[in-house]
């Protein structure tokens, strides 16, 4: 569906804000210098981290003012979760006013494991569920397919699953041919197809702020919860030492109680049949 230009704000229409997420590896920097087709962000050809914060270049892809934010890899081993969280979430400020996209990159040369799988579930944790409507499935190492994109997807239902929740919107990604405009051209036409989905609008710092309150709110219940936990099995350990300590001091004071009552019991069984 063609975008009408007339049903965006000027500012929408001269620029784009891209925040880039994914694991270690994923090819996200790469990906980021094929959109700006600019080599600004530094990556290896491993899985060994480079990006460590959030890294915000800009430059003019089509006549347009273009904003992509590099970020760390979700499985960056230096740093602790909430320290990642933390710096990853940092990057819709560095957006500012907010993202009109997050694209969620994983590549086409690995296989789609659980870890990738519990990924959308760190995004949505950070930014809330507002951020799939915003979100687009970016693949990388398109060129090292074997077979199509389209039977990748319909091999794996997680990935089925996730896309999905994005709308069923993708791109391909060939990191090898990095001067292909056509891809990065197709990305931004989706991406205003998005927005105009989404009336217009991008991620806000609100929608962030909403998301954080949720959260504390979350962790403020779980602990609660915990808490009245921790309670009930300590009251139920208290009941049970107390009734313990009981029989131990009937016992101590009467250590034949036992024998006593079941010769008690014998006399007065015998005493009834005696009477009959």
């Amino acid at each position: 569906m063609p975008v009408n230009i007339q049903d965006f704000p000027s500012d929408s229409l001269s620029s784009r804000r891209i925040v880039l997420l994914g694991k270690t590896g994923a090819g996200k920097s790469a990906a980021g210098n094929t959109i700006l087709r600019q080599k600004v962000f530094v990556y290896s050809s491993g899985t060994r981290p480079v990006t460590r914060e959030c890294l915000e270049k800009q430059a003019t892809v089509s006549g347009r003012s273009v904003s992509v934010i590099d970020t760390p890899g979700f499985t960056d081993t230096h740093m602790n979760t909430e320290e990642l969280m933390t710096e990853i979430m940092r990057s819709v400020y560095s957006s500012s006013p907010g993202p009109h996209a997050f694209l969620i990159v994983f590549p086409l040369n690995m296989r789609f494991t659980e870890q990738e799988q519990q990924i959308p579930q760190m995004i949505e944790m950070m930014f809330g569920q507002e951020v799939l409507k915003y979100s687009i499935i970016l693949f990388t190492y398109g060129d090292q397919l074997t077979k199509s994109v389209e039977a990748v997807i319909e091999e794996n239902r997680a990935l089925r699953c996730l896309l999905d929740q994005c709308g069923g919107r993708y791109q391909v990604f060939s990191n090898g041919y990095e001067n292909n405009r056509e891809q990065v051209n197709d990305l931004l036409q989706k991406i205003d197809t998005m927005i105009e989905q989404n009336g217009g609008g991008h991620y806000s710092n609100q929608m962030l702020e909403d998301a954080l309150r949720f959260r504390r709110e979350e962790e403020e219940r779980r602990q609660r919860e915990e808490e009245a936990q921790q309670r009930s099995e300590l009251e139920m350990s208290k009941g049970k030492n107390q009734s313990e300590k009981k029989c131990q001091v009937i016992n101590h004071i009467f250590p034949n109680i036992g024998i006593i009552f079941v010769l008690v019991s014998l006399v007065l069984l015998l005493s009834q049949l005696e009477i009959r």
